[in-house]
């Protein structure tokens, strides 16, 4: 009788040591999706690399736009935050027009606008800009691009899509969806989780 338990029980330790990797493989953070660097990343450095991309150094006034103030954290897949990381965004400015010489776009830049920016991760993962909501150019959604650098090395490359209302586009995938939200400075807030 006591030889029977035993073996019960040995078998409810075995199955619950075998199910506890499946439980906690469910609840671990999804990789952000890869998505196109697209044609317009920056090959030109600039003076000023910083995570405002309102105010330019050396210049008077800040860019034209609705502003973003994008937060967000860098976590593995495990959920653990990931420090040191370098965020890098590029995005056009209020007009849709890119700071790159084969964008041949009609229209003019802002010259107040920093169009490309970076940002590291501080020990709990989190990261912030100060940007402008993009212009959107046909047929794409209003978007920034990014890539995550660990080290030298790029981890990933993707673009997240700009959600300020129940008319944005329905298709985006929905982890790279950056849902905004107004304050009372009629600024923009958005949140956007990387999983790397």
């Amino acid at each position: 009788m006591e030889c029977m338990r035993l073996k019960k029980y040995i078998v409810i330790v075995v199955l619950i040591f075998l199910l506890v990797p499946n439980i906690n493989a469910q609840s671990e953070f999804k990789m952000t999706p890869r998505d196109s660097e697209g044609p317009f990343y920056p090959i030109e450095r600039q003076s000023d690399e910083d995570n405002d991309l309102l105010n330019v150094k050396g210049q008077s006034k800040s860019a034209k736009g609705d502003v973003l103030n994008l937060t967000g954290v860098v976590l593995n897949e495990s959920g653990n935050p990931q420090s040191d990381v370098i965020i890098e965004i590029w995005q056009t400015d209020k007009n849709g027009l890119y700071r790159h010489p084969r964008d041949r776009s009609r229209g003019k830049r802002d010259p107040f606008f920093q169009y490309w920016g970076r940002a590291k991760t501080d020990k709990e993962g989190k990261y912030s800009f100060r940007t402008i909501i993009p212009g959107a150019y046909e047929p794409r959604p209003s978007h920034i691009h990014f890539k995550v650098w660990v080290g030298e090395k790029v981890v990933l490359t993707s673009q997240m899509y700009i959600m300020k209302d129940k008319n944005s586009p329905p298709r985006v995938n929905k982890l790279l969806r950056l849902e905004v939200t107004k304050n009372k400075e009629s600024e923009y807030l958005g949140f956007f989780r990387i999983v790397i």
